[in-house]
């Protein structure tokens, strides 16, 4: 976490769960220099309004509704934002690796980012080959700023638990789970968030995605989703993504929606074959 969000953390944790005034439309936020704080907003008083009170499966359909209807930047738009604003939240043009931690400095935009492929490129937590095509391919609530070699290693594979490694940096692994299967292993300070990401895309795209890995992703991520709580810095982004793209990620604004809905993905008694 970069030091400039620790100082909000209690104050952001602390009201995380509740809406702080009516916003009227979506607001441009204060110009800042490296190193100082933001002004943190979050949801309109009333932007989940549609949603209290239900349960299950009805609430995920009312978040859909609510979320879905966002401002479509285009792929190349969407990644100059992403490292440009949306993850250098104190803009002193550093960002780092949400798998690895690493830093890389001076980045501007896509381009001075990716820097022939030893710098960085965009993590589509849920992967392009499962479904983030389209206008889904862009949208900054599942896009995060990776290091090339470990997008690489993660490519399309699902997250989960690795007891057998054969890669390791930076405390994000790739290997086998207790099963057998080959995954791919956050480290501790993404869990969560990656976890959140996931859902969200489950939820306003999953009509439409592969759903092979959700199938088996969905336990561990509401364990994740447990076991690295929503921060400061997330609160931050959900606020950056939601003044450039005109919506937000309501597990990240209301945490406790992920208990509330339960089973996200409603078990079917068909063979897995059909499902696919």
């Amino acid at each position: 976490m970069k030091p400039v969000f620790a100082a909000l953390a209690t104050v952001v944790l602390a009201s995380s769960l509740a809406a702080c005034g009516t916003l009227q439309g979506i607001q441009p936020q204060a110009t800042t220099t490296p190193g100082t704080a933001l002004t943190l907003r979050q949801a309109p008083a009333d932007y989940y309004r549609k949603a209290e009170g239900l349960q299950n499966q009805a609430l995920l359909r009312s978040l859909a509704g609510i979320v879905s209807n966002h401002k479509e930047l285009g792929y190349d738009l969407a990644r100059d934002v992403m490292f440009a604003e949306v993850d250098d939240l104190d803009n002193d043009d550093t960002l780092d690796c949400d798998y690895t931690g690493r830093h890389l400095s001076q980045v501007t935009s896509r381009r001075t980012a990716y820097r022939g492929g030893k710098g960085f490129n965009a993590e589509h937590t849920w992967p392009q080959s499962k479904g983030a095509v389209g206008t889904a391919k862009s949208d900054l609530n599942h896009l995060f700023p990776t290091d090339c070699n470990a997008n690489s290693r993660r490519s399309s594979l699902p997250f989960g638990k690795v007891v057998q490694v054969t890669w390791a940096e930076g405390g994000s692994k790739l290997g086998t789970d207790a099963n057998g299967a080959t995954v791919f292993e956050p480290r501790d300070d993404h869990k969560g968030d990656a976890a959140r990401a996931i859902l969200y895309f489950y939820m306003v795209y999953g009509q439409h995605a592969d759903l092979e890995n959700f199938r088996h992703e969905e336990e561990i991520l509401k364990a994740w989703h447990l076991q690295d709580p929503v921060s400061a810095q997330d609160q931050a982004r959900n606020d950056a993504v939601y003044r450039h793209q005109g919506n937000r990620n309501p597990f990240i604004d209301r945490p406790e929606f992920v208990a509330v809905v339960g089973t996200f993905l409603p078990k079917l008694n068909v063979p897995d074959f059909l499902l696919r």
